[in-house]
């Protein structure tokens, strides 16, 4: 999510703020349950780092990207303090660039938080087609993200309890975020098999875990 990346330094409680608190809560739930010790991940949109430092305290490897060289700059005073040493990579590098950044590069686990609503519908497919061409037999995908509420009723709920927030961050940032649609059937199209889906705030944030299908 690039709304906060103007003050690096405050992303972490700002989307704290703007996700209701889901932000931190599915990070953690994304290290316990999909990371293992000795996995290799890689965090697209690593932002400021939080999620890759979470899967290190587990155990794993992490890759983490991100276009904005600020951020990645708070992600490595957290690296530092974490004493996460090797156990943490930074690569700056967008979604168009995958292909060469990652260029030999394969993992077992590819997560993706408050990512895929910065991206156009092409870039988003082109995203999960790079990450399928990178992860191991048997690799596991997690996405989580903005997604538009099924039914009218929590559409208009959740529009109540939005748009306070997204005036003051649009009057504040200059920009803002829009819900990831389709998200489950462009998942499947790239060659993954939907294992789970949850979701929460009324049905408005989604975290899907998918699973690399096995090639013919």
């Amino acid at each position: 999510m690039k709304i906060l990346e103007s003050r690096p330094s405050r992303y972490d409680a700002g989307i704290r703020w703007l996700s209701l608190g889901a932000a931190d809560r599915t990070r953690r739930e994304i290290a316990g349950r999909a990371i293992r010790p000795g996995d290799r991940v890689l965090d697209i949109g690593t932002g400021t780092g939080a999620l890759a430092l979470l899967a290190t305290e587990k155990g794993a490897e992490v890759v983490g990207m991100d276009v904005s060289a600020s951020m990645l700059s708070v992600a490595e005073a957290k690296r530092k303090q974490h004493n996460a040493g090797d156990r943490v990579t930074l690569i700056e590098a967008g979604v168009a660039e995958m292909d060469a950044a990652l260029a030999g590069m394969t993992f077992d686990v590819a997560t993706a938080c408050l990512v895929f609503s910065e991206l156009s519908q092409d870039e988003q497919r082109y995203a999960l087609r790079q990450v399928r061409e990178r992860l191991r037999p048997g690799g596991l995908l997690v996405v989580a993200d903005e997604t538009r509420p099924p039914g009218l009723l929590k559409r208009v709920l959740y529009g109540l309890i939005r748009l306070p927030l997204a005036i003051l961050t649009l009057l504040l940032t200059q920009t803002g975020t829009r819900p990831v649609q389709g998200l489950e059937a462009k998942v499947v199209e790239a060659g993954f098999n939907v294992e789970r889906t949850d979701r929460r705030n009324l049905d408005s944030f989604l975290v899907l875990y998918a699973r690399k299908e096995d090639d013919a």
